[in-house]
Parts: C-alpha cells; sequence; structure tokens
C-alpha cells in the first residue's frame, strides 16, 4: 500500500446516520411493530425512548468537595465491647467510617463508650436513627473540648442537642428511606427531600445554619440509569432550593447513599448480593458522598460473612471501575442526561404542589404513597416486573424464612411470595401435572405451570404422557392427586378437558395451564374446572386460593 492509499484514505469521511435512517433499520427489524413499541414508562411517568441522540446540557452539579466517596459499613455486635472489637477490625479492612444504626441495640457501659471515643477521633462518624435516650449518644461528652473538632460526620437523631465544639458534625438529617421503602419512587423522594428541608430551614434559622448542618439520605434502588440520575438531580435541585433563600453561591449539601431493601427478598438471598452491588454503583456513578451497603441477609439476620461481602461491594467497585478517579462518571450520556433533566423538571413541580396542598404531612396522609406501593406488588404479582429467584427462577426448596423484627418492611413486592412460602409450608400437598401427547408439545407448559408452583414454594410430579382423557383419569382415580394441572398444547387441551372434567376424583382440584376462548372458560368452568393458570395472571391470589382450596377453606 502506497502513501498515497493512505493518504486518500484517511481522507475518507462518513456520513452520520439520521434519525429517520435508524427508524427504518429498527422497524424492519420490529416486524410489524412500531417504535413506540420500545418505549416504556416509569414508576415516574417519565417516558423511557429507544435512542437518545440530542445532546442535553449538561448538569454540572457534581460531588463538589472531594471525588473519592466515604465507605460506611455496618458490624456486627450487641455488647459494645464485642462491637468495638468488630468495628476496629472493619476500618483495619477497607471500612471508612463509624456506622450505627440505632435501631439495632448495642449496650453500651463506660468502657465500650471510651473506646469508641478513641476510634471518633480518628475516623468520621455516621450515626443514624439514634434515640434521644440511647446511650451512645453519651460519647459525646466524653471526648475533652480541645479535641473535639476532630470528630466528624453525620447524627440522625432527634430531640437532642450536640454540645459545643462539634462543629464539624452535620446533625439535620433527612432520610428518605422510610418513604422509599413506602413506595416513593424517585421524583417523590427527591420532592419529599426538599419539603423536608423547607420544614428543617424555617425552625433552623437563620438559612446559613442549617445549610452548613443537613445533609441527605438517599436508597439506591435496582433501576440502574434511573438511580444515577437521581443523585445527581439532587445536586440541581439542590442548588434551585438554596437561591429561593438568596443563596446564589455554591452551597454543596452531603448526599448519603444506602443500598434498598424494597428490592430485597428473603427467598433468594445470594440474589439480594446482586442487586446490593447495583445500588452501591449507581450510587456512586450518581456522585454519593457517603455509602452504605446493606448485606445480603439483612432481612433475616446479618452474618460476619454477610458483613464481610457487604463491605467488600465498596471495595471491589472502587478498585475495578476507578470510579472515585472520574469526575462525573454519568456526564454526558444524552439518555443520563435527559433523565436528570426530567427528574428534575418533575421533582421541582410536585415539590410546589406538595407545599401547595399543605406540605409534607398533608401528602403523606392522602394515600399517593400507598397507591405507588400496591402498584408495585401489582407489577411483580402480576409478571410486569420480575423478581430473580422470587417470582422468577424461584426455588421451590428455600423455606428458611428466618424473621427479623427490625427489617420486616412489609411494602416490599417480595414480602406478598414470602407470606405464601409460609403457608406452604404449613401444608404438604400432592400435585401433579397431567401431561399429554409428545415431551416437545407439553413442555412448555408444563415448565411453566413448575415455575408458576415454585413462586409458592410447592413443587409438582409429571405424570406419564398420557394420549388421551380415558387413560389419564384411571391414573388419577389410582394416584389420588390434591391438585392436577392440565399441560397440553391448545388443541390436545380441548379435547381432553371436557372429559376430564367429568370424570375426575371428586376431591381432586383441577386447573388446566394456559388460556382458551371466552365461550370454552365458561363452559368448562360451569362444569366443575377449579381454573387456570397463565402468563400474566395475578400469581399471589391463584396460589393463595390454590393453598386455601387444598386445605380446605375458603377462597383468598
Amino acid at each position: 500500500m502506497s502513501n498515497s492509499d493512505i493518504h486518500n484514505m484517511m481522507q475518507q469521511r462518513f456520513e452520520l446516520p439520521d434519525w429517520n435512517e435508524w427508524k427504518e433499520v429498527a422497524e424492519r427489524s420490529l416486524k410489524g411493530k412500531t417504535i413506540d413499541s420500545l418505549k416504556t414508562t416509569t414508576a415516574e411517568g417519565i417516558t423511557l425512548n429507544p435512542l437518545y441522540t440530542a445532546p442535553v446540557e449538561p448538569n454540572k452539579n457534581i460531588r463538589p468537595s472531594q471525588r473519592k466517596w466515604i465507605s460506611a459499613q455496618p458490624t456486627a455486635g450487641s455488647a459494645g465491647s464485642e462491637w468495638i472489637t468488630s468495628m476496629s477490625e472493619s476500618l483495619e479492612k477497607g471500612n471508612e467510617a463509624i456506622y450505627i444504626d440505632g435501631r439495632i441495640s448495642i449496650e453500651w457501659n463506660d468502657a465500650s463508650l471510651h473506646a469508641l471515643a478513641s476510634l471518633m477521633k480518628n475516623h468520621p462518624i455516621a450515626f443514624m436513627h439514634i434515640e434521644s435516650q440511647d446511650r451512645l449518644l453519651e460519647v459525646f461528652e466524653m471526648i475533652s473540648s480541645e479535641e473535639r473538632e476532630k470528630v466528624t460526620g453525620l447524627l440522625l437523631t432527634a430531640e437532642f442537642d450536640l454540645p459545643s465544639g462539634y462543629e464539624n458534625i452535620r446533625s439535620l438529617g433527612i432520610d428518605l428511606e422510610p418513604i422509599h421503602m413506602n413506595g416513593a419512587d424517585s421524583v417523590t423522594e427527591l420532592a419529599i427531600a426538599l419539603s423536608e428541608a423547607t420544614n428543617l430551614a424555617t425552625k433552623a434559622a437563620p438559612f446559613d445554619h442549617f445549610k452548613k448542618n443537613v445533609f441527605f439520605r438517599f436508597p439506591a434502588d435496582t433501576h440502574f440509569f434511573m438511580e444515577i440520575a437521581k443523585f445527581r438531580a439532587f445536586r440541581t435541585l439542590w442548588q434551585l432550593f438554596c437561591s429561593a433563600y438568596d443563596e446564589n453561591e455554591s452551597s454543596p449539601v452531603p448526599l448519603i447513599g444506602v443500598t434498598s431493601l424494597r428490592s430485597f427478598s428473603k427467598i433468594d438471598p445470594y440474589v439480594n448480593l446482586l442487586r446490593a452491588g447495583n445500588s452501591a454503583f449507581s450510587a456512586v456513578l450518581g456522585g454519593a458522598d457517603w455509602l452504605t451497603v446493606y448485606p445480603y441477609n439483612e432481612l433475616t439476620g446479618s452474618t460476619v460473612q454477610s458483613l464481610r461481602y457487604a463491605r467488600n461491594v465498596q471495595l471491589i467497585i472502587r478498585e475495578e471501575t476507578h470510579a472515585d478517579k472520574v469526575i462525573d462518571p454519568g456526564g454526558g450520556s444524552y439518555f443520563i442526561e435527559q433523565l436528570t433533566k426530567e427528574l428534575v423538571h418533575n421533582a421541582w413541580e410536585l415539590f410546589l404542589e406538595i407545599e401547595e396542598s399543605g406540605g409534607k404531612d398533608v401528602y403523606l396522609q392522602s394515600g399517593k404513597l400507598q397507591q405507588l406501593a400496591y402498584e408495585r406488588k401489582a407489577n411483580a404479582a402480576t409478571g410486569v416486573t420480575s423478581l430473580i429467584g422470587t417470582s422468577v427462577y424461584a426455588d421451590p426448596e428455600n423455606h428458611n424464612l428466618a424473621e427479623n423484627a427490625f427489617r420486616n418492611e412489609t411494602s416490599r413486592p417480595a414480602y406478598p411470595f414470602e407470606e405464601l412460602r409460609k403457608k406452604a409450608a404449613e401444608q404438604l400437598i400432592d400435585i401433579r401435572l397431567l401431561v399429554f401427547g409428545s415431551l416437545k408439545s407439553y413442555k412448555p407448559r408444563a415448565d411453566f405451570a413448575t415455575g408458576f408452583l415454585a413462586t409458592a414454594g410447592l413443587t409438582a410430579q409429571h405424570s406419564p404422557a398420557f394420549p388421551d382423557a380415558a387413560s389419564a383419569i384411571e391414573w388419577l382415580r389410582s394416584e389420588k392427586p390434591d391438585y392436577a394441572i392440565v399441560c397440553a398444547t391448545p388443541d390436545m387441551t380441548e379435547q381432553v378437558t371436557a372429559e376430564l372434567i367429568a370424570n375426575k376424583p371428586q376431591s381432586l382440584l383441577l386447573d388446566v395451564a394456559g388460556r382458551v376462548s371466552e365461550e370454552l372458560t365458561s363452559e368448562w368452568l360451569a362444569s366443575g374446572l377449579d381454573g387456570f393458570v397463565y402468563s400474566g395472571q395475578d400469581r399471589i391470589g391463584k396460589l393463595s386460593q390454590i393453598l386455601n382450596r387444598c386445605k380446605g377453606g375458603a377462597e383468598a
């Protein structure tokens, strides 16, 4: 190849395809569907498009004072001395802050509090949900006034005034975790955060005192890009909020990230580890200043192993991604920038609406959060959203659902599935899949029925492959199962079901896998068929019905 050839190649330019060209190619691959079919609507009411090509003005409000976030991880120990030993080891192995959740009881004595005081001089604190009568608060009196400026960090408590000298502790905390767990979406969390800030700013006048003491704690859910945008959006919203108080200069505020427990499930605790990693990474990319990762078995009680795994999630993110060395990892992405912009706009509008209607308390009493929580549960029950290991790909053998009173969290979408498992564990049900024809023909519906039952911790045995209804009836009379599901092709299902209904053992509960015409549905149900199992069905309602009927109780 000559130099002139290389020169000519270097001069080549490729025209960028426009939207219409992309749309034409995409619609050909969709086989008759339109581009609009690729759009999805989030819980926040934001429409996600299949392609983002137009640049949006980047968000300039990034993590302000430092690029590195602070790892604030919990540790184990019910006695103060035990807890001190565990926390000291955690700090040696990568944890960076003294994290205490006051909702978990720790018995302190003078010796353990003095040991804690010594740790506090060298490591930032993150004391969350501390009750005013908690003996832990005595530790602030145990540090001499000359050394109190060494203590930095965050204190979330009520009806407690810090002793003088703790100028580097922020003690006005706004925690969004409670409303998040009760159903709030990202827009609602951001709006409520601003509404609560309004209340605190009014009480803590002047505003300068408020802004120097406030911090915000946001859960990061598993909706990866939405959570990145949420943390980024709050920086802009905070500047808008401050400008309303004539604070036009940059006023950075600490954002505390915590992995969400809303997506956690007791049924599949190891998948929770993946969920926590996903949530933690989104908080990091969004610009969280502090981060807490919950152990994968937080709902049933953490262990030394799970606490170590949770701590290592942050260490791996930091060492493998180098996200702390990038000013704004999400910046420049058209998609993330657009999401950030829409969250800012929608959250500010909702904030103004909340204030005009009477404030946060009035909004929380309106029932809107409960409706959001109900919709999340309904979407999980019908398969609109998937809970891996719980509503899909479930292990039917896992009935170890230990209780942790501190972490009941009944608003989680997985909670109804956990309750089904408890109910299923109380009774043994002999379930059979009545299969007809060849393996190839009945396997899709048999596999679906198996997965459907597994979400409640129920298992079923396959019958022999029957050629007709008569042979199946004879087998049923011999085996006498409690419950059976017909699994066959649509044509075969129509051939055998009427005869099965007419001649099945009287005590047998019989369902059909799949759906049929309205006419056949009415006819079969009137003849004695118990029902159907199919994709898109309310699994919680149907499985509750199965359990109640097999137990001899009323329908759910």
